[in-house]
């Protein structure tokens, strides 16, 4: 069988790697996709579909740097949702506007320094009564709404995979052999001979890495997460919960309305220091966090799930979380590992890639043939609709 000779291959259909296939395809290159699951299945899906503009980050003490590198991406979004500029997003599904940011009382005065030195560049100001629910209990707190919007990771997807043309491909990478100016992508469903490949597999990329002979720990690091889906909860919440001077807020929590029943969608340090719990001990401890955060308000009737994400990044010598995504070409092979870090931050990674693939290659402008429907992967779901 024949390769199909293309520009590049993309191995990942996450928002990162649809993000590249748009910024690859829009400058003229030839762009196949390949899956080999679900759009989406992994990282993405599993998000809480925050566009971070930084305020988590206030009371970090690199909030600086991290803020400036959300909120730019941040802008992106926003032109891109808005129609004007880069893929169309005008049909992404927004959950949220804004999101709410309670403190305890002890850290008012460290978050209004924050917010005074602008380390905060987005807006951020006092929540009115009317966006605050009943069951969120104030006394004793502050409660800010911030400028940070909440989108439905899979309506984004279905926008970037409509947003330019090219196949997409369900495929299993079998081997990746690096040539002199090429690169042989062997796969279940056939041949691709790329100038380039970039791959966007999120914890995946460690077979990748493996198929070119790399070792993973010297490209990625795991900072995995044990999140909670709540079923069950008496209205819909967009916030974050910040009970200590750490830029992980205790409780973030998102929110989605299906057939009537309103899920919680829990991450935060309760998602972080989850991840050497069982299921039904992060369960419980989830119960307590809702516990403390709402006083009253009882969960007895609330039907609970984890869902466990291997969250990748590209590696930090130290282990901590890079501010901005991680895009390294590998070696002299025609490789680019892509780790976006953090949703908002894929443009950002797509802008990376495409700045390493053409000081490698000229685009075509030429337009690989179709693989048909039937090629084609399914969207994964979100984690209350999934099976457990």
């Amino acid at each position: 069988m024949t390769a199909l000779r293309v520009d590049v291959v993309i191995v990942g259909g996450g928002v990162a790697g649809l993000w590249c296939r748009w910024a690859l395809a829009n400058a003229g290159y030839s762009v196949v996709l390949l899956e080999h699951s679900k759009f989406g299945d992994g990282q993405t899906v599993a998000s809480q579909g925050i566009l971070h503009r930084g305020v988590k980050y206030a009371l970090s003490s690199e909030a600086a740097r991290a803020a400036a590198a959300a909120e730019e991406s941040a802008r992106v979004w926003d032109e891109a949702m808005a129609g004007t500029v880069g893929p169309d997003l005008s049909r992404v599904e927004v959950a949220a506007k804004s999101m709410l940011m309670w403190t305890d009382a002890g850290l008012l005065s460290k978050l209004t320094g924050a917010i005074a030195s602008k380390v905060l560049t987005s807006h951020v100001g006092p929540a009115n009564s009317a966006e605050i629910p009943s069951f969120l209990e104030r006394r004793g707190r502050t409660v800010y709404r911030i400028g940070e919007t909440v989108v439905n990771p899979v309506s984004v997807l279905r926008c970037l995979a409509e947003a330019s043309s090219g196949p997409l491909v369900r495929a299993t990478v079998r081997s990746i052999t690096p040539l002199a100016s090429r690169t042989m992508v062997t796969t279940d469903a056939g041949e691709f001979d790329a100038g380039a490949a970039v791959l966007c597999s999120g914890a995946g990329n460690a077979e990748l890495l493996r198929l070119l002979g790399q070792q993973p720990e010297h490209w990625m690091q795991r900072r995995d997460l044990h999140m909670v889906a709540a079923s069950g909860a008496p209205g819909m919440l967009f916030g974050h919960w910040v009970a200590a001077a750490t830029d992980k807020p205790r409780l973030s929590i998102t929110s989605a309305r299906v057939d009537g029943v309103v899920h919680w969608y829990l991450g935060g340090a309760l998602a972080e220091s989850g991840v050497n719990r069982d299921v039904d001990e992060q369960i419980a401890a989830a119960k307590s966090e809702l516990d403390m955060c709402f006083p009253g308000m009882s969960t007895d009737a609330w039907q609970f799930r984890t869902v466990r994400i291997a969250r990748t990044e590209g590696r930090d010598a130290a282990g901590k979380r890079p501010d901005s995504p991680v895009v390294r070409s590998i070696e002299s092979l025609g490789v680019i590992a892509v780790w976006p870090t953090k949703l908002v931050m894929a443009p950002a990674a797509a802008e990376g890639v495409l700045r390493l693939v053409a000081s490698r290659l000229s685009p075509s402008k030429s337009t690989p043939p179709s693989f048909g429907p039937s090629s084609r992967p399914d969207y994964a779901l979100p984690p209350w609709l999934s099976r457990p």
